[in-house]
């Protein structure tokens, strides 16, 4: 919302500067303050002639003691300027000092006081989004008034959208905001557009968008990473997959393939971690040779995430799997639960 200019000080005074005794002539310039604005500008002020003015100059110390000087070189009869005042630095500032003219000959003080409100902010993670009741939740930096919100689809149509108002709750309070969408349909990313009460305005996009692989688990041989010429097929089938969905999407995410790799309890854990590492490392190989340009990230977690959970030294198919996830590139792994306990350490392939 653009704020008009208010005028915060009456300049009613008679000046006696240099005129023949009783000539009265009143102030050569009016001048109108913007003092509080938002961040990323300055406050100004506006100064108009009243008459021909030559060599305005405003004249100022902020508290902090630094010192500005402000010069217009002439303003014609109701010609107005706009001079801005200060750096722009955040927070309130107290100013003193003088505006004055040389012709006519005219000078008096001024003194005011600024407020740059700091950037509003929207805070957000995982754990505050229901993909599946279309309800996100956030935070703003500064008091909260108003949001409206947008679903985008993997195809880069609008899904649907929704509206909310906040009664000024304080910085920091978690907002739901709800959207409507079709059943079914994907989010790609949410447009959130965010709106203090202090007229701060913000717009923000997330990108909670991630796409699992369905495939079938490559067998890979005892303490063996090498990929079998008879489970190539496997992966050729979940290359096409993988690549049906970059074709879709990829003009309106750029993305990263994930490697998760897995193992059951059989042997040492940390014989296990490395194994899993290794049997990503080669399956994320295959995907790079076999036409997918995308970045490819690949992580080995043993043991530590279970498909089934079973007791140790436990033979089972069904935990010697990997895991193959499209995520956005710029935003976490998209993974979470007993993943992000399991602590492992995403590589990029080179």
């Amino acid at each position: 919302m653009r704020r008009s200019f208010v005028a915060r000080v009456a300049l009613v005074a008679v000046v006696w500067l240099g005129w023949p005794p009783g000539v009265a002539h009143a102030q050569p310039v009016s001048y109108q303050l913007k003092l509080e604005v938002p961040a990323g500008q300055k406050p100004q002020i506006r100064i108009t002639g009243a008459t021909r003015v030559m060599g305005v100059r405003l004249e100022l110390e902020r508290d902090d003691g630094k010192r500005f000087t402000l010069d217009q070189r002439a303003l014609e009869r109701n010609q107005a300027v706009t001079l801005t005042i200060g750096d722009g630095a955040a927070g309130k500032a107290h100013y003193q000092g003088t505006i004055s003219a040389r012709q006519p000959a005219w000078s008096e003080p001024i003194q005011f006081a600024t407020v740059v409100r700091p950037a509003l902010t929207v805070g957000y993670d995982a754990d505050h989004l229901d993909l599946d009741g279309h309800v996100l939740q956030f935070t703003m930096s500064r008091p909260a008034g108003a949001a409206t919100l947008t679903a985008i689809g993997e195809d880069g149509t609008t899904l649907g959208d929704g509206a909310a108002t906040y009664a000024r709750q304080p910085a920091g309070t978690w907002l739901a905001i709800p959207w409507t969408q079709p059943a079914g349909a994907r989010v790609l990313k949410l447009k959130l557009h965010a709106e203090s009460s202090d007229a701060g305005v913000t717009e923000v996009e997330l990108v909670p968008w991630s796409v699992s692989i369905d495939h079938q688990d490559v067998t890979f041989a005892t303490d063996s990473a090498v990929i079998a010429d008879t489970e190539q097929t496997k992966l050729a089938a979940s290359v096409a997959k993988i690549q049906e969905i970059v074709n879709r999407s990829e003009r309106f995410v750029k993305m990263r393939l994930y490697v998760a790799g897995h193992t059951d309890t059989v042997g040492p854990s940390a014989k296990n971690q490395q194994l899993s590492l290794a049997r990503a490392h080669a399956i994320a190989q295959y995907f790079r040779t076999h036409g997918i340009a995308l970045p490819i990230a690949y992580a080995g977690f043993g043991e530590g995430v279970l498909k089934v959970i079973t007791k140790d030294n436990t033979d089972l198919a069904a935990n010697r799997r990997a895991d193959y996830v499209l995520g956005p590139v710029g935003a976490p792994p998209p993974f979470n639960g007993r993943y992000l306990k399991a602590h492992a350490r995403w590589a990029e392939l080179k």
